[in-house]
């Protein structure tokens, strides 16, 4: 259930948006909500960014929306504390919407709001979080009984929370991640110049995989393609644009692997439209994966694609009309379905132009945004409270 509120109108006002999350660092979840801030309605609603453990990297590109970031920190030997202070900040600021992003964020976020009678409580669900335990399942639905609405970002997400985590199924709902669609998708000079400073030749083949370097990724799986293709393939070469905590590991088998000629470890770059439209497809080895945004950056781009079918890759992309999919922990599948679209650039062309009308389609900005905020308008309405038209 929600607050008990009085249900007389108030006029229409724009209203006041936090949304919680540990940091804004390098990773899909904080950037669906970067481009979420970009396309959001700045007349009806106001938006500020609360970061429980640091600020993170895409900080200052939110600042530069106009949308203020405040570092408030949680702490596990301050909990009660700083909870009460992250209420008083919301009573202070009058927040109506306190929106969350991932578990320890909408766990101290969602407490916090309560605590500050907060009219509404939202909360998105990234991933499947497969790590979770009996209790975190049961804080979950103390708190998922007091929230308006769960937004999963994937079908595959959604039937987990309603399966797994006991979430009726009218208050979760379905909303994928946004991107921005580009008007081009790259050009001849600026393909050169990237591949110029990596040190490849402008017709070397080259595949790019965009993502943290974390577990889940399953990198060495696509790691061990190459392996495979480097003797099928002249010359084909991995760009690997992130980092995280797996990244060391991954360089020391690349180099027990002798890949060094094969692979470079790009690490974080904020020009991901310029690296797209150098390479000549995109690659996801993953084992786990909620609805992931690089992925969908590639089908604006009009990349080729060859993903795994986990998660919500299958609800965006259609094996054989807008990607390659192959089973994950299969470097042979993987390695295969790599070669079958570099071989044939006529089929990769039509799988990367078929991705592109599906973003466009499904996956735009301001489409995605609107959605979220007809979840907020149609809450407050429940609490009495219009929101500007």
């Amino acid at each position: 259930m929600i607050h008990d509120m009085p249900q007389t109108t108030a006029p229409p006002q724009q209203v006041h948006v936090v949304h919680i999350l540990g940091a804004l660092q390098t990773g899909g979840a904080e950037m669906a909500l970067v481009n979420y801030l970009r396309a959001a309605d700045r007349t009806a609603f106001r938006h500020s960014v609360v970061c429980l453990s640091r600020e993170g990297e895409l900080a200052d590109l939110v600042r530069d929306l106009g949308i203020p970031v405040h570092l408030m920190r949680i702490r596990i030997r301050s909990y009660p504390t700083n909870l009460w202070e992250l209420s008083r900040w919301m009573v202070q600021e009058e927040v109506a919407i306190v929106h969350t992003h991932m578990f320890t964020a909408a766990l101290g976020g969602r407490l916090a709001g309560l605590m500050a009678k907060v009219p509404l409580l939202v909360t998105t669900e990234h991933g499947k979080e497969p790590w979770k335990r009996w209790h975190h399942i049961q804080a979950d639905k103390f708190l998922g009984a007091r929230t308006y609405r769960q937004i999963a970002v994937s079908e595959d997400v959604r039937r987990i929370r309603m399966d797994r985590d006991g979430v009726p199924e009218d208050r979760i709902v379905l909303i994928p991640n946004g991107v921005p669609i580009p008007t081009n998708t790259g050009d001849l000079e600026t393909r050169n110049r990237i591949r110029r400073e990596f040190g490849l030749e402008n017709d070397s083949p080259l595949i790019c995989s965009i993502g943290r370097v974390v577990e889940a990724k399953a990198y060495p799986d696509l790691l061990d393609a190459v392996t495979i293709l480097k003797s099928r393939i002249p010359g084909i070469h991995w760009l690997q644009v992130g980092d995280g905590p797996e990244g060391g590991h991954l360089e020391e088998l690349i180099r027990a692997g002798g890949l060094e000629e094969n692979v470079t470890m790009a690490g974080r770059r904020s020009d991901i439209s310029d690296l797209l439209g150098a390479v000549d497809l995109w690659v996801m080895s993953s084992i786990r994966e909620g609805l992931p945004v690089a992925l969908l950056e590639a089908m604006a781009a009009a990349k080729p694609i060859v993903a795994t079918r986990v998660g919500g890759i299958p609800d965006a992309v259609t094996d054989g009309q807008s990607a390659k999919l192959v089973a994950p922990s299969d470097p042979i599948a993987l390695a295969e379905g790599i070669e079958a679209v570099l071989m044939n650039p006529g089929f990769a062309r039509d799988l990367g132009e078929e991705a592109r009308k599906r973003a466009t389609r499904d996956y735009g900005n301001q489409a995605v945004a609107q959605r979220v905020e007809q979840i907020y308008r149609e809450g407050l309405r429940t609490q009495g409270i219009q929101v500007k038209p």
